[in-house]
């Protein structure tokens, strides 16, 4: 249960051979200028000359060209080779929630709760790859977000009502007291730690409680984005995917690459690994796609009389999760058009941006550059491989004087240690010249990412860039940790003032850039003209009877996961968000007429109040459906009809529900052809997004 390696080294045996985190910060802008010359074309040789060659920061235009694991001798690893069949099973893995079937009930699982998650419940395309919300809950969570008036998509997820309380005091915000353990939280008999202790000397004693299987997936960081994970030699925000099995903190049995470890990492973590492999065997559409992708485990379990264990395995599941991880980059945003030489990409604003985060610190710019380089713009300028993995590793993490993510709050409990910190680095490595330190990760996509930071504390990307522009810690305890780095508190070199020193017009424009130049729609709206793919499953990937008749022959669902459940969670919220299904709450609320009008011109209005008087949530969307209504008679502020072709109002509720005891006022208005009967009809309410 509680040794990584012993699951998986049976599992291993088809394969042919041995096997050979994140946000630092939003950015470690440690150093642009007012700036003269920032025309496109000398802006480029600006670039050029800082990062020595612009070629280092484009991104591989095909997927053979990425980074990936490679051999003692160099050459590229043919068992994780890049094939499109691996990628898309891999991509189909994912976000499909027939994975997470490894529920324990000693250790606090809920047999309800199984099969309800995937890895597309922490790492959402609408979000940048990662969660989109401050707590991240998987496994034992519900629903998956709401779109809100203005057409913006809010994630939310939450732990579900029908958890077992473990305690009656919440320890930090938004706590709904169900959750024990982080889920990287081991608790041994002589020992706490993270689940590489329980490999480690002294022998830790029995595993007694564990965050991997209790009834809340959770993590106590703020989830990292999956964009451009192939261009790191360390994953997750301790660097703990990619580190040796001979760290203190390492816990790496293959010896993998980033990818590949983190691949496995989350197999263990997120309630997969040893359990999920019977599952998909059991659905035709996946035997088909791996065979597809592995074609020589498919000669060895056709020899062996069709053993699919042969076959789908964890570990043909990790190499396929790791091949879709590795592919998962953007390539179109206005960014990489400019590389490419198209002087209009970037606005003029965003150019004013480029500049600044180019120039360094003490020549009046934010010196961004310095951290963050190659195509992914995560690595030293200075890495030798900067275009690719990278071959610095402690250089790439840094104390940027930040407080913990609140569900660190459970690891205090578990602990019973009130001065325990998450201390990031330290943890994998044991080094006191690691403590506080975390992972710099990409830039791309963070106009969607929500919350930056390994603790989440900042909600905008502009408030990171004034975080920086300051350069004033906000946490007295990492501050005085002796590691915490002058590039940010002194960014201007020594004996300067602190911060960067930009002036608003500056800030501003370094914002455009960060948010808008690196930002490619297409990682979440399907466009067939654009060279960068959908993070999730789009209609052509699930419009199988269309793209794949191959798959639906054998009995694939459009619309569906290969295994016929929902994309990324299936809980009835979840399928409310995604418009799969309604719920009929129009005994759940009270709905009282508070007044009906007859106007000029044969119309009427009728407004209600409509109060939710249970202790449950009304969740999404509300729909006030008129049935019965007659053909004369039109909704006129109708959003839409039924299928029944019915008229309805979609009332988008404030923070995406209804709370007990809470009221909203609605006015459905009525316009009458001269031959109408008298305005008649009855009211249904449903919850959930689509039409219904």
């Amino acid at each position: 249960m509680n040794t990584l390696s012993a699951s998986l080294s049976i599992r291993r045996a088809p394969f042919p051979r041995n096997c050979a985190g994140a946000l630092v910060a939003l950015s470690l802008f440690s150093g642009a200028a007012h700036g003269q010359g920032n025309g496109p074309e000398r802006l480029r040789r600006f670039i050029d000359q800082q990062v020595g060659g612009i070629e280092k920061l484009r991104v591989p235009v095909n997927d053979a060209d990425l980074p990936q694991p490679r051999l003692t001798n160099g050459t590229p690893d043919p068992a994780f080779k890049t094939t499109e069949a691996k990628r898309f099973l891999g991509k189909m893995l994912f976000f499909d929630p027939v994975r997470t079937a490894r529920i324990r009930p000693p250790f606090g699982g809920l047999l309800e709760t199984k099969q309800t998650a995937s890895c597309g419940s922490c790492h959402m395309g609408e979000a940048a790859g990662k969660a989109g919300a401050l707590l991240n809950f998987a496994v034992g969570g519900e629903g998956r977000g709401y779109t809100d008036s203005a057409g913006n998509f809010v994630a939310r997820r939450r732990p579900r009502p029908e958890l077992p309380r473990v305690r009656q005091t919440p320890l930090f915000p938004g706590d709904a007291m169900v959750d024990e353990l982080p889920t990287l939280t081991d608790v041994y008999q002589f020992a706490i730690g993270s689940p590489a202790r329980g490999r480690k000397l002294p022998p830790p004693g029995e595993l007694l409680r564990t965050g991997r299987l209790d009834a809340l997936d959770s993590v106590a960081r703020n989830s990292p984005s999956v964009i451009g994970a192939g261009f790191n030699n360390r994953l997750l925000l301790g660097g703990f995917a990619g580190e040796p099995d001979s760290a203190p903190g390492g816990l790496n049995p293959f010896s993998f690459s980033a990818v590949e470890s983190v691949a496995l990492l989350l197999l263990d973590a997120h309630r997969m690994l040893e359990a999920q492999s019977a599952e998909i065997q059991k659905v035709k559409v996946y035997q088909k796609l791996f065979r597809d992708a592995f074609p020589e485990e498919a000669a060895q379990s056709d020899a062996a009389g069709g053993d699919l264990n042969l076959l789908i395995n964890d570990m043909t599941v990790l190499r396929a999760t790791a091949t879709f991880l590795r592919t998962a980059v953007t390539r179109n945003t206005p960014w990489d058009r400019f590389l490419s030489g198209e002087n209009g990409a970037l606005t003029v604003s965003q150019r004013r941006g480029a500049r600044i985060f180019f120039s360094p610190a003490s020549e009046g710019g934010a010196g961004c550059y310095s951290c963050h380089s190659g195509p992914m713009l995560n690595k030293q300028v200075n890495d030798p491989d900067v275009a690719g993995a990278g071959q610095f590793v402690e250089e790439n993490f840094y104390n940027l004087g930040l407080a913990d993510h609140p569900v660190q709050a459970l690891n205090v409990a578990a602990r019973n240690d009130p001065r325990f910190r998450d201390d990031g680095r330290r943890e994998i490595t044991a080094r006191d010249s690691d403590a506080f330190k975390f992972r710099v990760l990409t830039l791309r996509q963070l106009k969607d990412g929500k919350f930056f930071f390994h603790n989440g504390s900042f909600s905008s990307v502009k408030d990171v860039v004034q975080y920086f522009n300051r350069g004033v810690p906000q946490d007295a305890v990492a501050a005085a940790a002796g590691t915490l780095t002058p590039r940010f508190t002194n960014p201007r070199g020594p004996g300067s003032p602190e911060g960067l020193g930009l002036d608003e017009g500056q800030v501003e424009d370094l914002t455009d850039f960060l948010e808008n130049a690196l930002y490619d729609p297409a990682l979440v709206h399907f466009d067939p003209g654009s060279t960068t793919r959908t993070l999730e499953p789009n209609e052509r990937d699930l419009t199988y009877s269309i793209y794949r008749p191959d798959l639906a022959a054998l009995g694939a669902q459009d619309g569906r996961m290969p295994s016929g459940r929902p994309r990324s969670n299936d809980d009835a919220l979840s399928r409310r968000d995604m418009g799969l299904e309604f719920l009929d709450v129009t005994l759940q609320v009270k709905t009282e007429l508070v007044s009906s009008r007859r106007l000029e011109g044969s119309r009427q209005e009728d407004v209600y109040r409509i109060t939710n008087t249970t202790s449950a949530p009304v969740d999404t969307h509300l729909l006030l459906i008129a049935t019965g209504l007659s053909d004369e008679i039109r909704l006129r502020n109708a959003s839409g009809v039924t299928s029944g072709n019915d008229p309805y109002l979609r009332v988008f509720l404030a923070g995406g529900m209804l709370a007990p005891g809470q009221s909203t006022m609605q006015t459905l208005r009525f316009k009458s052809s001269p031959r109408a009967p008298a305005v008649s009809y009855t009211l249904t309410l449903l919850s959930g997004q689509g039409n219904p």
